[in-house]
């Protein structure tokens, strides 16, 4: 998918470039459906499983924060073509009624892991009010457009990106001295 966009990425196409053939691909998968979220499952726990050790380690929800963001932006400097192809999957993908499903799957369970985070914060007076679902929201939207910059332009350092993104969410969920 990430070679071939999502409108190329046919089942006969996935097949061929897995070195198999389609009814292989049909006897694990009952579908391109199902095929699709398996992918999407499995790219988010690898993304889970490499942002879990950093984060279980921080003791605040701060450090959770920072480390969250900062992991986000090494793994998706490592895991390039993996990110690409499920950032097609989930802003292409739809159900027999139109519906972007996997993208509001994965947009749902985003802010609930992140607004966690933001929620804890709040609750132990390391956070500022704020309404949580707005930054959580905001946050997921600077990193996927940090994806999207670096696709087009893979000349870019994602390293800024992840520079500015911890410094900017660093600040504004920062409780201000006396509040």
């Amino acid at each position: 998918m990430a070679e071939e966009g999502y409108a190329g990425a046919s089942l006969a196409r996935i097949a061929q470039r897995a070195g198999i053939s389609k009814s292989v691909l049909l006897y694990h998968f009952s579908g391109k459906n199902a095929l699709l979220e398996t992918t999407v499952t499995q790219i988010y726990g690898e993304i889970w499983d490499y942002l879990r050790p950093g984060f279980e380690q921080e003791t605040t929800a701060r450090g959770q924060l920072l480390t969250y963001i900062a992991a986000e932006f090494t793994f998706m400097a490592q895991n390039r073509t993996r990110l690409l192809a499920l950032s097609y999957l989930l802003t292409n993908h739809r159900d027999r009624d139109g519906v972007l499903y996997l993208r509001e799957q994965a947009e749902k369970a985003y802010l609930q892991s992140v607004g966690k985070i933001l929620e804890q914060g709040q609750q132990n007076g390391e956070f500022r009010d704020f309404a949580l679902q707005p930054m959580a929201a905001t946050l997921m939207h600077a990193i996927n457009g940090a994806l999207e910059q670096w696709v087009a332009h893979p000349e870019l350092s994602l390293h800024e990106y992840e520079r500015e993104l911890v410094t900017t969410f660093d600040l504004a969920t920062r409780k201000q001295p006396g509040s």
